[in-house]
C-alpha cells in the first residue's frame, strides 16, 4: 500500500506527515448486508485449528491454539533450515460443556531477524498446521503497532485483517470488545462463564485474524461486551473471577515468561519496549454504576496505584490503554471522565509524576483523535480512540459527538496504525486511520 511504506514516513521529530487522504463514499447508505466499505459480511465458522501469537520478546514467545477437542497434535517451532525447538510448557484448558479446547505453547531460545514455523504435527510428524511468526525487539527506538477494538463477528469483514496484516506492525493492541458476549443465541443467559467462553469460541472460528499464515503478536484487554455484556459493571456482574479466567484462556499473555511484560490486577497488563511503555488497563473489574462519584469508581484503588507505580518508575513515554474513552463525555456512551471522582484524582496524581502519557481507547464505534491541553497535564497530549474494525457505524455521528479537543474523526469500519519514536525526551508519532479498502480515512502528526 502505497500510502504507508515505511521508506515514505521518514520518521522524525519535526518532518510533517506527507500523505493523500482519500475516504471511501459509504455503500448503499449502511445497509445491514455489508460493511460501510461495501464489503460483505463473512461470518462463516471453521473447523482448523485458531492460533494467535502472544506476548514475545527477541527469544521467547507464547501461543493460543483453539482446537477441537478431539484433535491430537504435538507443537514445535522451525526454523527455515529444518532446525525444530520444543516447547518448554505446554498448557491446556477444557470445558465439559465445550467441543473445543485451548492448548497454550511456549517457546525459547529463539532468534531475532530468522523468520520461523509453529507446526502442528499429527502422531506420525506430518504437518497439519503451519503458521510463520518472527520475534519481537523490544529495544528498538521506533515502533509500528496497530490498535483496534469492536469486533463484532456478525459484521467480520476479513478485508480489513489482510489490510492491517500487509502494513505489517510489530505488535497488535487489542483495546476491548474481541467479542461480543451478549449477542447470538445460546442456551446461556448473559454473564454466565459458560455463555462467555462460547462467545469466545466461536469468535475465534470466525476472525481472519486467527487464520493468517503470518502471525503478529497480539495483546489485549477488554470492555464491557467480553467482559460480560453491555455496559456491565462490578454491580451488575455476577462472575467477574470467571470471567477474568476466560478472558485470559483465549489469549497468550503468560507472566514471567517474556522479557518486558508484566500482569497487573485484573486482566490489566504492561508491556515495555525500548522507551515506549503500554500499559492495557481493566475497565470492568472495579467499574461502579455510571457517573458514581466514589474517588475509584472506574479502575479501582489497587489498580490506580499500580499503573501510576508503573508510570513513575519508567523513564520514556506510556500509553495508558483503556476500553472506554477517557476525556469524551456524550450522553449514550460510557468514559472514565464521567466517573469523575477517579478520573480527577487520578489526573492529579499524574501530573504529580512528571512523566509523559498518550491515551489510547476504543468502544464508541468510531475513531477520533482529540487534543489535551496542556491545562490538564501539564503539557499537551493526546487520546486516540480507535473503535469499529467490524461493527455496526453510524453515519453522522460526527455531529452528534461534536466535542471541543477533537481533531478529527471517520464513522467507518476502520483500525488505527501508529508508527512512533521517542527520543531526546519527546515522543513523536504518525497516526493513520485505516480502512478495508486500502484506503486512508485520516492522518495525523502527534508529538508530547
Amino acid at each position: 500500500m502505497e500510502f504507508l511504506r515505511r521508506d515514505f514516513l521518514k520518521l522524525g521529530l519535526t518532518q510533517a506527515i506527507a500523505a493523500t487522504v482519500s475516504v471511501p463514499a459509504l455503500a448503499n447508505g449502511g445497509h445491514e448486508s455489508f460493511t460501510s466499505d461495501g464489503l460483505p459480511f463473512q461470518n462463516v465458522m471453521r473447523g482448523t485449528p485458531s492460533i494467535l501469537q502472544g506476548v514475545t520478546d527477541a527469544t521467547r514467545t507464547q501461543f493460543s491454539i483453539q482446537h477441537h477437542k478431539g484433535l491430537n497434535f504435538n507443537a514445535v517451532a522451525r526454523d527455515q533450515t529444518g532446525n525444530i525447538w520444543q516447547p518448554d510448557k505446554i498448557e491446556q484448558i477444557t470445558q465439559t460443556f465445550s467441543n473445543y479446547a485451548i492448548t497454550k505453547v511456549f517457546f525459547s531460545n529463539l532468534r531475532l531477524g530468522e523468520i520461523f514455523f509453529l507446526d502442528l504435527l499429527d502422531a506420525k510428524d506430518a504437518v497439519i498446521e503451519r503458521r510463520e511468526f518472527k520475534m519481537l525487539d523490544l529495544s528498538k527506538p521506533t515502533l509500528r503497532y496497530a490498535i483496534a477494538s469492536c469486533m463484532d463477528e456478525s459484521r467480520h469483514e476479513p478485508k480489513i485483517w489482510h489490510n492491517m496484516f500487509e502494513q505489517n506492525p510489530d505488535i497488535i493492541f487489542f483495546v476491548g470488545d474481541t467479542v461480543y458476549c451478549d449477542k447470538g443465541s445460546s442456551e446461556f443467559k448473559d454473564g454466565d462463564p459458560r455463555r462467555l467462553w462460547v462467545r469466545h469460541s466461536e469468535a475465534r472460528r470466525i476472525l481472519e485474524v486467527y487464520y493468517s499464515k503470518r502471525l503478529i503478536p497480539i495483546l489485549a484487554t477488554w470492555d464491557d461486551h467480553d467482559f460480560s455484556g453491555d455496559d456491565a459493571n462490578s454491580n451488575s456482574a455476577e462472575y467477574i473471577q470467571a470471567s477474568r479466567a476466560n478472558f485470559l484462556s483465549f489469549f497468550a499473555q503468560g507472566e514471567g515468561h517474556v522479557e518486558g511484560y508484566a500482569q497487573g490486577p485484573g486482566v490489566s497488563s504492561v508491556l515495555r519496549a525500548g522507551q515506549h511503555q503500554f500499559i492495557l488497563m481493566d475497565d470492568r473489574s472495579w467499574r461502579m454504576k455510571k457517573e458514581s462519584p466514589d474517588r475509584y469508581a472506574h479502575w479501582g484503588r489497587e489498580q490506580e496505584e499500580w499503573a501510576l507505580e508503573m508510570i513513575s518508575s519508567f523513564d520514556g513515554i506510556t500509553w495508558i490503554m483503556n476500553g472506554s474513552q477517557i476525556f469524551p463525555q456524550m450522553i449514550y456512551k460510557e468514559s472514565m471522565s464521567k466517573h469523575k471522582g477517579q478520573f480527577d484524582g487520578f489526573m492529579k496524581a499524574l501530573r504529580a509524576t512528571g512523566k509523559k502519557v498518550v491515551f489510547a481507547s476504543g468502544d464508541v464505534h468510531f475513531s477520533e483523535v482529540s487534543r489535551i491541553e496542556s491545562a490538564m497535564l501539564g503539557y499537551q497530549t493526546y487520546e486516540v480512540t480507535s473503535s469499529g474494525l467490524h461493527s455496526k457505524c453510524f453515519p453522522g455521528i460526527d455531529i452528534i459527538s461534536k466535542h471541543e479537543r477533537r481533531m478529527m474523526i471517520t464513522t467507518k469500519q476502520n483500525y488505527v496504525l501508529i508508527d512512533s519514536i521517542y527520543q531526546s525526551d519527546r515522543f513523536a508519532a504518525n497516526v493513520y486511520c485505516c480502512s478495508a479498502q486500502s484506503k486512508v480515512n485520516f492522518t495525523a502528526q502527534i508529538t508530547v
